[in-house]
C-alpha cells in the first residue's frame, strides 16, 4: 500500500481561505471592463499618433500583461499566507477529508520515567497522544501498542470511538524493563496488515512513536540477519504509513543507580556475620559526591553510606550484617531521590535458616572409622568457623534403600556416594528434588552401574527426566598426580586462585570415570586431570543444580581426602549446589516467579505485588511435581507469595525480589544522524522534538507549521513594490 495522491486541502491550515484564490481573477476582469468601457472614434490626429504607437505595440502589449501578472500574484500570495501552507507537517494533523488509521506507540521502557520537570516522559507521552486524538477528525480509528520487552498490544483492532481509546491511553502503565523496538515493529506491521484487511475504508495510515530515543532501545544490538529484517520491515512500514517520531528525551540526562546486590554466601544461617555489597554507577557526565547509601533490612534502616562517583564511573559498597532470626528476610539498598528514581533501590530477598540440612546417601556402608564411602565427606562437612565463615550445618547420613522413603525437601543439599545404580522412581524422585531447587552431588566409585546411571539419569534421557550433566564412560585405572584447574575460571574453583599451599594442583587420583558431556548443554567442566579429562562436571537442572565428581568421596580412588584441599572443596561443591535457591529468589524484572509446591501444600497460591494487589494463582501438575509460576513481573519490588496449606495448618509464605536491568538506566540518546543512517538508513519518516530541554514549554504544539506563509507576504510586499515601478515605467512611456 503506497501514500495516496495528496489532496490539495491538505497542505493548508486554513484550506477555507484557498477561495479567496477566486479575487486572483479581479485584475483581468477590471481590465476587461475597462477595454469594453470606451468607444474608439477616429480623429485625424490620432492617425498620426496611432502610426507612432504601432511601432511599439508588442513592448506595451508585453508591460501590460506583465503589469496583469503582477497584480494577480499579489493577490494569490496573500490568500496563500493566510491560508497558511503546512508543506513541513510532521503528519499529526490530517486535513485530507479521508479516514485515516493513527497507531500511537508509546515507550515503556523504565527510561520513560525520568523527571525533567515535574511531569515524567512517560506522563507528557500520554498527554501528547490524547492530543493526538483529540485533534483528529472525525472517522479517524486507533490503534495502541505499548512499547515494552515484550510489546503490549493494548488496543489491536482500530477503534472509531475515541473517549474510550483515551480510556486506554490513561490507563497505560510504564513498565520497569527495557523495549524491544524490532519486536514492536512486528507487532505494529500485524496490526496494520489485519486493519488493511478488516476495514480498507481507511485509506491512509500513520504511526507515531513517543519515545525518549534511549539507546538502549533504539539501537538494539542484532545479528546481520535479524537486523535486515528489521530494517526491511522499517522500510516497508515508512513506505505505507506516515511514520512520526516525537522525541521526549533530553541530550544532557544525570542519573545515579545501584546496582548488583549480592551476598558473599548463597546459604545464609541464623547468626552469621553476611557481607551485602553492591555498586552505584553514575550514567551521567557529572561527578557526583557524597552520595547516600542506606542500607534497610525489613523496611528498618540498618546503615549508611557516602560514597564519591566520578562521571560515568562506578563504586563499590559492602555491609556487614548479622541475621538474629531465621526466615525470609528483605534486603534493600536506597539512594538518595533523583530524576530517575526506579534505579535507585535494589532489594535481596535472603531465607535464612536456622541451619543448613545436608542429606548424604551411602552406597557403601561399613563398620569401621573411614570405612564407608561417606566418612571423610561427613568430616569435611562439620561445622567450622573458617576465615569467619561460621556455618551451622547438620548433615545426615542414609543408606541408599532409605532414599524412597527420606523427604528431600527437608534438605538444601544431597551428596550421593558410591550409590550402585538407581530405579526409575528413584530417578523421579531426584528429578523432581533439581525442580524444586534442590542441589546434587555425586561422587562415583567401585560400585557405580555406568549403564543404570546413563539410563536412568543420563543426558540421553529425556528432558523431564535427565539428572546428570555427563555420560558415563569406561573406568580409568591410571594414576594421575596433578589436576587442572583450567585457569580457574570456574566459580567452584576460583577460591583455590593464588592458594598453591591447599594442594589442590598435586591432588594424586587413582581411578575415575570417563566424563562426556552431551552437545548444545549449559553444563561445564569445572575441574579437570592433568591428561586432559573432566574430573567435575557441574549443570542447571530445573530451579536446581547437578554436580557430577569423576572419583570418589574417600579414600578408595584418590588421595584428596588426606590432601588440605578436600576440606574447602566439599565446602564449595555444598556451597555452589544450593546456589539457585537464592537466584530463584532474586531474578530481573520480566522473569517469572515460581516454586515447586511443598508436600502437604494445597493448590490455591496468592501473590502480593509491590504496592499491595493480591493475585491468586493456582499451582499445576499433580503430586510431588506440583508447582506454581508467575510471570507479571513488570514492575520491581517485592513480591510475596503466600501458599496455604491443605490441612488447615499456617500457610507458607516466602519473598521474592525483582529488580530492574541497570542497563536502561543510561539515558543516552540515539542522535538524529544516527537514527537516520544507523537504525532507519532508507526509512521515510519525521523526527520531532516537543520538550527538548526543561525549560521548553510543556504546553508547545506537536505540530510544526511550515514558515511558509511569512515569506509569501514578503513576497506579497515585493509584488506590490515591482507593480509600483511597473505602473510607474509604464505610465512614463505612455506620457
Amino acid at each position: 500500500m503506497m501514500f495516496p495522491a495528496p489532496n490539495l486541502f491538505a497542505l493548508w491550515m486554513h484550506p477555507a481561505m484557498l477561495a479567496w484564490l477566486a479575487a486572483a481573477a479581479a485584475p483581468l476582469v477590471i481590465h476587461l471592463l475597462s477595454r469594453r468601457r470606451y468607444r474608439e472614434t477616429s480623429w485625424a490626429a490620432m492617425q498620426y499618433l496611432m502610426a507612432a504607437m504601432r511601432k511599439n505595440q508588442r513592448r506595451i502589449r508585453v508591460e501590460h500583461w506583465l503589469l496583469l501578472l503582477v497584480r494577480t500574484a499579489i493577490v494569490v500570495a496573500v490568500v496563500l499566507a493566510v491560508a497558511e501552507p503546512l508543506l513541513q507537517t510532521t503528519g499529526l494533523i490530517a486535513r485530507t477529508g479521508q479516514p485515516t488509521h493513527k497507531l500511537l506507540i508509546v515507550d515503556a521502557s523504565y527510561s520513560m520515567a525520568f523527571k525533567p520537570t515535574d511531569r515524567s516522559r512517560f506522563d507528557r507521552a500520554k498527554q501528547l497522544a490524547e492530543q493526538i486524538v483529540d485533534e483528529s477528525s472525525q472517522g479517524d480509528a486507533f490503534t495502541l501498542v505499548l512499547m515494552a520487552d515484550p510489546p503490549q498490544v493494548i488496543v489491536g483492532s482500530p477503534s472509531f470511538a475515541p473517549a474510550e481509546f483515551l480510556n486506554e491511553i490513561a490507563n497505560l502503565k510504564l513498565t520497569h524493563g527495557g523495549a524491544d523496538l524490532a519486536a514492536t515493529l512486528v507487532r505494529v506491521e500485524e496490526i496494520l496488515q489485519s486493519a488493511r484487511r478488516d476495514y480498507p475504508r481507511l485509506a491512509q495510515e500513520q504511526i507515531f512513536f513517543l519515545t525518549d530515543l534511549g539507546r538502549t532501545s533504539w539501537a538494539p544490538d542484532l545479528a546481520k540477519g535479524p537486523l535486515d529484517e528489521f530494517r526491511e520491515r522499517s522500510r516497508r512500514l515508512g513506505e505505507n504509513a506516515a511514520l512520526t517520531i516525537i522525541d521526549l528525551g533530553q541530550a544532557a540526562a544525570e542519573n545515579l543507580a545501584i546496582d548488583q546486590l549480592r551476598i558473599d554466601e548463597p546459604l545464609v544461617t541464623v547468626g552469621q556475620p553476611v557481607t551485602l555489597a553492591a555498586e552505584v554507577r553514575n550514567f551521567g557526565r557529572q561527578p557526583r559526591t557524597r552520595q547516600s547509601v542506606e542500607l534497610l533490612v525489613d523496611g528498618r534502616r540498618a546503615a549508611e553510606q557516602l560514597v564519591d562517583v566520578t562521571a560515568g564511573g562506578r563504586v563499590s559498597v559492602a555491609f556487614a550484617h548479622p541475621f538474629e532470626s531465621a526466615g525470609d528476610h528483605v534486603v534493600e539498598l536506597k539512594l538518595a531521590a533523583d530524576s530517575l528514581d526506579i534505579d535507585n533501590r535494589r532489594y535481596l530477598a535472603l531465607p535464612v535458616k536456622d541451619q543448613i540440612r545436608v542429606l548424604c546417601v551411602d552406597g557403601r556402608p561399613a563398620g569401621g572409622r573411614f570405612k564407608s564411602s561417606t566418612d571423610f565427606l561427613t568430616l569435611a562437612l562439620a561445622p567450622r568457623e573458617t576465615e569467619g565463615r561460621a556455618l551451622r550445618l547438620k548433615a545426615e547420613v542414609v543408606s541408599e534403600s532409605a532414599l524412597l522413603d527420606t523427604d528431600l525437601t527437608k534438605f538444601d543439599c544431597v551428596f550421593l556416594c558410591d550409590v550402585a545404580q538407581f530405579t526409575e522412581r528413584e530417578a523421579k524422585i531426584l528429578r523432581a528434588y533439581l525442580n524444586w531447587g534442590g542441589g546434587l552431588v555425586f561422587f562415583l566409585g567401585e560400585q557405580v552401574v555406568a549403564e543404570s546411571y546413563n539410563r536412568e539419569l543420563g543426558p540421553a534421557t529425556s528432558a523431564e527426566r535427565r539428572v546428570l550433566p555427563a555420560t558415563l564412560g569406561s573406568i580409568v585405572a591410571e594414576p594421575h598426580y596433578g589436576l587442572d584447574p583450567l585457569g580457574y575460571r570456574h566459580p567452584l574453583v576460583a577460591e583455590f586462585r593464588d592458594q598453591e599451599q591447599a594442594g589442590l594442583l598435586t591432588t594424586p587420583v587413582s581411578k575415575f570415570f570417563q566424563l562426556k558431556l552431551p552437545e548444545k548443554t549449559q553444563a561445564q567442566v569445572a575441574l579437570g586431570l592433568d591428561n586432559g579429562a573432566p574430573l567435575i562436571v557441574e549443570g542447571p537442572i530445573g530451579r536446581g543444580r547437578s554436580i557430577l565428581v569423576a572419583t570418589s568421596a574417600d579414600a578408595s580412588w584418590t588421595a584428596m581426602p588426606m590432601w588440605p584441599s578436600y576440606v574447602p572443596i566439599v565446602q564449595e561443591l555444598l556451597m555452589f549446589a544450593v546456589r539457585g535457591q537464592l537466584q530463584d529468589r532474586n531474578v530481573l524484572v520480566g522473569q517469572s516467579l515460581g516454586a515447586l509446591l511443598p508436600p502437604g501444600a494445597g493448590n490455591a497460591v496468592e501473590i502480593q505485588i509491590p504496592g499491595g494487589e493480591v493475585r491468586r494463582n493456582t499451582a499445576s501438575g499433580a503430586g510431588a511435581d506440583r508447582t506454581w509460576s508467575f510471570a507479571d513481573t513488570t514492575t520491581s519490588g517485592v513480591f510475596r507469595a503466600q501458599v496455604a496449606s491443605a490441612g488447615g495448618g499456617s500457610p507458607l509464605v516466602e519473598s521474592f525480589a525483582v529488580n530492574v536491568d541497570t542497563v536502561e538506566s543510561d539515558l543516552t540518546q540515539v542522535s538524529e544522524d544516527e537514527l537516520s543512517r544507523e537504525v532507519w538508513p532508507g526509512v521515510r519518516y519525521f523526527h520531532r522534538t516537543n520538550w527538548a530541554n526543561e525549560q521548553e514549554a510543556i504546553d508547545a504544539e506537536i505540530v510544526s507549521r511550515s514558515h511558509l506563509h511569512i515569506w509569501l507576504l514578503w513576497l506579497a510586499g515585493a509584488l506590490l513594490l515591482v507593480e509600483s515601478f511597473l505602473n510607474w515605467f509604464t505610465g512614463r512611456h505612455a506620457r
